[in-house]
């Protein structure tokens, strides 16, 4: 486990406690407290007996202290043994983060990158060659040469480090969650087992108590969320290769995989050749003008009808008949 990891978990928990007016925290306190969340987020690894020591303690109050390695936070000793912050509304989320800790994050980003040359890690190249570049930006005092675009829907990611934690040591959830259907406040129980993103928007999947198949829960219905006294049942298993295999996004309904035959316009036509719509895409036709007809198998779900609207009026549907009627008719809709 990170040295480095270890140290952000325990500067996190230490401002959680300085932040709360209802408790004193002597030193003693932190260490549990810090002891216990090192404990409860890696689980299984020998920790759950081992204890914060009092020099690193002491070492994580210096640090956050400090203006140039840490954050600058303003700890007060009172009563000669409890901690706070002299600004009761200071959090080291609002500090300005400190050259040596951007230091430090480049140089991850720098190890990550060398990494990505390994195949099973080459998805995370993009993700190294930006990071590295905004920290390298903010040590040199200079504008970002890269832009990414910002998520556009950062509801319900609070509950993301919950979904994960549960899926990873296998807790059953009581989910309050908002459904547009009742325009209520709906509780279930969840037994949550992958996270993924589409389009922006991250999704827990799993079981939901009394219901066969997969459920998938958008994060940005949550509204809360408690432990269940029920076991995760040990029977529950997921592969994640053979339930995305044959759709788009995340909805997998019943019935047989469709080669879908499509058209799209020259316009677009050299853009969905090299950024398919599904990894199964081909290529089976090319039209004097510059239009491509292609196919993909796939079981049609909402999110290839409304990625096929998306490209609209560049896509057209050719077969199956079944699939080009549902999509003529929502078109009359649009």
């Amino acid at each position: 486990m990170s040295t480095f990891s270890n140290a952000l978990l325990r500067h996190r928990v230490i401002d959680s406690c300085l932040r709360d007016t209802k408790r004193k925290y002597t030193l003693v306190d932190l260490i549990n407290a810090c002891s216990a969340a090192i404990a409860e987020k890696h689980p299984g690894k020998g920790l759950s007996k081992q204890k914060v020591s009092v020099r690193s303690l002491q070492l994580d109050l210096q640090i956050m202290r400090d203006k140039q390695k840490g954050y600058g936070a303003p700890i007060v000793v009172y009563d000669h043994k409890y901690y706070k912050y002299k600004d009761a509304d200071y959090s080291i989320d609002k500090a300005k983060v400190s050259k040596g800790t951007l230091q430090s994050i480049y140089e991850l980003a720098d190890a990550l990158k060398h990494y990505t040359s390994f195949k099973e890690l080459g998805n995370l190249k993009n993700i190294a060659d930006v990071l590295e570049e905004e920290i390298s930006a903010k040590i040199q005092k200079r504008n970002s040469v890269v832009c990414y675009e910002p998520k556009r829907n950062s509801l319900g990611m609070e509950y993301f480090e919950v979904i994960h934690d549960a899926i990873l040591n296998k807790k059953a959830l009581c989910v309050g969650y908002f459904s547009s259907r009742s325009n209520n406040i709906m509780s279930i129980i969840f037994y949550p087992f992958y996270l993924k993103e589409f389009k922006g928007r991250w999704y827990a999947l799993g079981y939901k108590d009394g219901l066969n198949g997969v459920y998938k829960l958008p994060l940005d219905r949550i509204r809360d969320y408690s432990y269940s006294i029920l076991p995760f049942p040990d029977d529950y298993s997921f592969n994640p290769d053979e339930y995305f295999r044959d759709i788009i996004g995340v909805t997998k309904l019943s019935g047989d995989v469709k080669e879908v035959r499509f058209l799209v316009k020259n316009k677009l036509a050299p853009f969905i050749k090299i950024n398919p719509l599904h990894h199964s895409q081909r290529l089976v036709h090319l039209h004097d003008n510059g239009d491509m007809e292609f196919t993909i198998n796939i079981i049609p779900n909402r999110e290839f009808y409304n990625l096929v609207f998306d490209y609209q009026p560049h896509i057209q549907v050719i077969s199956p008949r079944d699939v080009y009627i549902a999509i003529s008719q929502n078109l009359l809709y649009f």
